[in-house]
């Protein structure tokens, strides 16, 4: 059987510090755990108890990603061709977005809420400034993703209440659509073409002549759920505590396995019908925030959203894990034309430790119709260096939006904001992904797999358009 993790594992590109968060500020600039607008929803319910009357907001966002990578496998030179590696880049376009309203159903004890939005997404389309070199795909990251997809859609009614004035609770259950597309180049036997012969095949001309490329679209559901607690009995002091439950994002699909003709027993190769199964497990997430109308015209506060990441991927049972079969549900192999046996039973490692967003926003009251402000922040790695790789990106980094809000009359308002992220580059080595023994998933122990050091950098710009309605 060939070793797992030689062979299509998968992670998603990375958004932000949190691994699959989306880029952007649910919301708009402004919100979070202490804010009470329609993106309490996802931040925390409780606070739409001070939300007023009948509220709609739809903010929607795109953020610009791009990731810079090199590595330093084998020494930065090529074992195939003895030229030094290129550098990789990775391109993202990912949208960012909510929908929803809430309604003071019992003014001052009472409020609902209904809430459309994306909370993870994330991907990266991979390419290469090498050129002259093999198609259909170049660069050091063929063996890595080539390009991945993640989108989704919750769905959350929530729902606040005003056990005195000045104190709500409130909760929410998310229901999450699951959708994601990957393509993934491996080289099954773990040469990239070298030394074949040492492991019973002929040693074929074309280098890359072993590639092997997964391409699957799969789709599911989960669900989630969000409780906290609002406080707003001062103006000088608001609190928002809340807590979100963890999960497991989990996708079937159909996909192919292509399959080159040096590991075929058909001329040409051969393309194979698979089934894909992608499962992996998402962290819980608290957060406070403290928020303060310091004078009439302006407010402060600050946040801190702390994502439990080792609670659901500290060890074995956080790992990314994929089931690829024929149709038939059994292991690709001889009987679908191939020469090796294709493990169905995949794994990404992942061994992430806890990671911590920081956030001091605020915002000064220009006049009657006119906001301005900000966000300044900061967010921590979830990955260990050790543990990064290509395909398994994660940054440290530092950013700020701007934003203001303009009231075209006393009900309807537009906004835009602007968010930079500045990614810290990491530079990685003696990363520890390998196969210890034949069959450990993950070890940080030598030897180390080869291709997973490297220097890593990037960026963020997120372009935001918000239009809110309170009667």
């Amino acid at each position: 059987m060939l070793p797992t993790s030689l062979l299509l594992s998968l992670i998603a590109g990375p958004a932000q510090a949190g691994s699959i968060a989306t880029a952007g500020i649910t919301g708009g600039l402004e919100s979070g755990a202490a804010t009470p607008n329609v993106a309490a929803i996802m931040y925390n319910p409780a606070a739409l108890g001070g939300a007023k009357g009948f509220q709609v907001m739809v903010d929607g966002q795109i953020s610009f990603i791009g990731l810079n990578v090199t590595t330093t496998r084998n020494g930065g030179v090529d074992p195939n061709t003895g030229a030094t590696y290129q550098p990789a880049t990775a391109r993202a376009i990912v949208p960012n977005s909510v929908v929803g309203l809430s309604w003071a159903a019992i003014p001052d004890r009472l409020t609902l809420g209904l809430a459309a939005y994306d909370p993870f997404v994330g991907g990266g389309d991979y390419t290469s400034t090498e050129t002259g070199t093999v198609p259909p795909y170049t660069g050091h990251q063929r063996y890595q993703i080539i390009n991945t997809t993640i989108l989704t859609l919750a769905i959350e009614p929530a729902v606040a209440v005003t056990v005195v004035d000045g104190f709500h609770v409130g909760g929410g259950v998310s229901y999450v659509l699951d959708s994601i597309s990957v393509l993934q180049a491996s080289d099954p036997l773990g040469t990239e073409g070298i030394n074949a012969s040492e492991l019973g095949q002929a040693v074929p001309d074309n280098p890359y002549a072993l590639d092997t490329y997964l391409a699957g679209d799969s789709s599911g559901h989960h669900f989630g759920w969000n409780a906290g607690i609002f406080i707003d009995k001062w103006d000088y002091l608001r609190v928002g505590l809340s807590y979100s439950g963890g999960g497991a994002f989990t996708t079937s699909g159909d996909g192919s396995v292509t399959v080159p003709e040096d590991l075929s027993t058909i001329s040409g190769g051969v393309v194979v019908p698979a089934k894909v199964n992608i499962d992996f497990p998402l962290p819980p997430i608290a957060r406070l925030y403290l928020d303060s109308q310091v004078t009439d015209k302006l407010n402060l506060g600050v946040g801190i959203d702390y994502q439990m990441w080792n609670v659901c991927c500290g060890g074995e049972s956080g790992d990314i894990a994929i089931g690829l079969t024929n149709t038939q549900g059994g292991a690709i192999g001889p009987d679908d034309g191939v020469t090796i046996e294709i493990a169905t039973d995949q794994y990404s490692p992942r061994r992430l430790w806890n990671s911590m967003d920081i956030s001091q926003l605020g915002g000064v009251q220009i006049n009657h119709d006119l906001w301005a402000g900000w966000r300044l922040m900061y967010n921590q790695n979830a990955v260990p260096d050790y543990a990064v790789s290509p395909s398994n990106l994660d940054f440290q980094n530092v950013g700020f939006a701007l934003g203001g809000k303009y009231k075209l009359t006393n009900a309807l308002t537009v906004g835009l904001s602007y968010t930079k992220y500045v990614l810290f580059t990491r530079n990685i080595t003696d990363s520890a992904w390998d196969l210890r023994d034949g069959n450990a998933r993950f070890s940080p122990e030598l030897p180390y797999k080869a291709g997973t050091n490297g220097s890593y950098g990037g960026h963020v710009d997120t372009l935001g358009v918000r239009i809110g309605l309170a009667m």
